[in-house]
């Protein structure tokens, strides 16, 4: 499937049943803390907590780049594991990923969906793709690119969560 991006995409546009039907789901969209909403480009709304609320994941993983997504009380979280996704990995606070060049966050769901797709667990997934990570942020040490170090430091952080039944 083509990605769909925000825009020309917003939540007036986007018709959350597209979510359905995919064993992975990947974000990139900005987040604030504590809103119920994500942004695309532009600032335009691209997706809603009671949009993703209306939806059947049916176990899906969820890797998310966007900011704040693990933060403490987060509405699109709560309203992902409420849609019955399996696991959804991200982290909390600013995350970045890159735009051109791939690096910390993006880095991280570049490996860990690799890693999925030839049939490793998400939790190990994401575990092997943190060592990936950490390879990177040493290299980048040595090649003094302290903005990719930081972001690759911040990847670590990066959890999975789940519905606690």
């Amino acid at each position: 499937m083509r990605p769909l991006t925000s825009p020309p995409f917003d939540a007036l546009a986007f018709d959350p049943r597209w979510l359905e039907g995919y064993d992975l789901l990947w974000f990139d969209l900005h987040g604030q803390p504590g809103l119920e909403w994500w942004l695309g480009d532009g600032g335009v709304v691209a997706l809603t907590a009671k949009q993703v609320r209306g939806v059947d994941l049916g176990g899906a993983l969820v890797f998310a780049v966007n900011c704040h997504l693990a933060d403490a009380g987060s509405p699109m979280l709560d309203a992902l594991l409420a849609a019955g996704a399996g696991y959804v990995i991200g982290g909390e606070g600013i995350n970045w990923g890159g735009q051109r060049l791939l690096f910390g966050a993006g880095l991280l769901g570049l490996r860990l969906r690799q890693l999925v797709e030839r049939g490793t667990g998400p939790l190990l997934a994401l575990a092997w793709a943190k060592r990936w990570v950490t390879l990177s942020l040493a290299a980048n040490r040595v090649l003094g690119r302290g903005d990719m170090v930081e972001a690759a430091r911040d990847t670590l952080g990066f959890r999975a969560y789940y519905r606690q039944t």
